[in-house]
């Protein structure tokens, strides 16, 4: 199992990077019942360790549920031309934790969905978030689709 970084594309969206310092804020928020949907998904919190500071970071992000304990996140960013923090922190520990809206915590493993899996990913993305999947016409970078499978070793 292996996480993949895209490259940076030229062309997306303009997200504000400070959205992504706001962390805990949102996490603070959906523990008390707000936030719990992005764009027609539930959310979680992701939590992973810091690429390069390894400090813990958290992340609100819409899911898609594929039982059993298997969750898809989509590293959009809106269609901006950059890959979202998480993703990098994935790809240099992909072991990390994910909170539910009960509040349940769960160890996970990521890895980089591709060929007919990525597909089939992105086809019931468009069925169940069209705004998901309108991200992938706004900016030119090859947007990830990441599985979390439970882990079983934690």
């Amino acid at each position: 199992m292996t996480v993949r970084v895209p490259r940076q594309g030229s062309r997306g969206t303009d997200f504000p990077r400070f959205l992504g310092r706001t962390s805990r804020i949102v996490a603070w928020l959906f523990r008390r019942g707000i936030g719990r949907s992005i764009a027609g998904l539930p959310t979680l919190v992701l939590e992973t360790r810091g690429a390069k500071s390894g400090h813990r970071r958290q992340a609100l992000l819409g899911y898609l549920a594929d039982p059993p304990d298997t969750w898809l996140l989509i590293a959009s960013m809106g269609g901006a031309t950059y890959n979202p923090g998480w993703l990098h922190n994935l790809a240099h520990d992909p072991d990390a934790t994910i909170e539910l809206a009960g509040g349940d915590r769960i160890p996970v493993r990521a890895e980089t969905l591709e060929g007919p899996e990525l597909e089939a990913a992105w086809r019931r993305i468009g069925t169940e978030s069209a705004q998901y999947a309108d991200y992938r016409t706004k900016t030119d970078r090859e947007i990830a689709v990441i599985r979390l499978r439970r882990r079983q070793d934690a």
